[in-house]
């Protein structure tokens, strides 16, 4: 029963493609100050700074709010201060963001269709500092021959 296991998960690995729909570039307003970057937790197992972008809802297709924030947001993990972002100059500054959705597929754990998700990945940098977001949107099942 494991070997059967293992030989299923492989080929779903296997059997996994992943193809870019869209990727570009936008500049939005960011505030850089307390009004908009917090150490939260909020759908994260511990805290990140994160900062609000509510430009993002304009230009994403999929959800970046986090549970109890204010707008669509980024977090990065390079520090756990928001002070070392703002770093003693709060302003709003334009900032480019790279947006990519992708489309991915897998065959199922039967093998008898393909499972489709959406994901779109939201990264730029402020200050030096590299913030990220991304979300992954189940579509459906596909028939086996559409597997690709």
């Amino acid at each position: 029963m494991i070997g059967f296991m293992m030989y299923a998960m492989s080929m779903a690995v296997a059997n996994a493609s992943s193809v870019v729909l869209s990727k570009r570039t936008v500049e939005l307003n960011v505030d850089i100050s307390t009004a908009k970057l917090k150490l939260s937790r909020a759908d994260y197992v511990s805290p990140v700074v994160k900062v609000l972008v509510p430009e993002l809802a304009d230009v994403t297709i999929l959800d970046h709010r986090n549970t109890g924030e204010g707008a669509p947001c980024l977090a990065t993990y390079e520090t756990e201060s928001p002070s070392d972002v703002i770093q003693s100059n709060p302003q709003v500054e334009k900032i480019k963001f790279d947006i990519t959705l992708k489309k991915s597929v897998r065959l199922n754990p039967e093998g008898t269709a393909c499972v489709v998700h959406l994901s779109e990945e939201v990264d730029g940098v402020i200050r030096g500092f590299q913030f990220v977001h991304d979300r992954s949107l189940f579509v459906g099942e596909r028939h086996i021959d559409d597997c690709r």
